[in-house]
């Protein structure tokens, strides 16, 4: 019976995230949008991700044993997305901002954009946090994100911002944080 309740909450909240946070997101770059709809089911094949995701992720929870297909298929998937998301959403764009004091949140898509900032980058973290110490795993982050900012800037692919760099960092230890909780729970 706890499995159907976990199956009926993720299927809502896998729900929720692509139809009132993701896609509309997407939606608001051109090239995300064009390359949304060149493929049918999209927001289907997103939402059966994140709701597998969450349910097979509960299934292992309550088990107390992760399975190694499981990861290999997630961060496959994971890692396909997060390149789509943070390399193809800008033609030719180009910026530069390290003013930690510049911030806007006037509206919504702002506000969401902040806030996947952070969730893109928590399973990253949780990934580092199966094998890095507190020191390698902020090493790790910091240069990873760093990286990804400098090639999007570099090669006209988006903005290299301090508030990218900060959110995504907060994911990472999020992410970091939860994987110490997944596994003091295993044992």
């Amino acid at each position: 019976m706890k499995k159907i309740i976990a199956g009926i909450g993720s299927l809502i909240v896998s729900y929720g995230l692509v139809y009132y946070l993701v896609l509309p997101t997407l939606f608001n770059y051109p090239r995300l949008e064009r390359m949304t709809q060149r493929f049918e089911y999209t927001d289907e094949a997103l939402w059966l991700f994140i709701f597998l995701s969450l349910w097979l992720f509960y299934w292992q929870w309550a088990q107390r044993k992760f399975w190694n297909v499981y990861f290999y298929l997630f961060y496959s998937c994971y890692f396909l997305l997060l390149f789509i998301m943070l390399f193809t959403k800008a033609r030719a764009y180009h910026s530069f901002n390290l003013n930690p004091f510049e911030l806007y949140l006037n509206n919504g898509q702002q506000i969401s954009e902040l806030i996947l900032n952070v969730g893109y980058f928590i399973p990253l973290g949780c990934l580092y946090g199966f094998r890095a110490s507190k020191v390698e795993a902020v090493v790790i982050a910091l240069t990873t994100i760093l990286g990804i900012e400098t090639i999007q800037y570099v090669f006209y692919l988006g903005t290299f911002d301090i508030w990218d760099i900060i959110t995504n960092f907060v994911g990472c230890a999020i992410g970091y944080q939860l994987c110490g909780l997944i596994k003091r729970w295993m044992i």
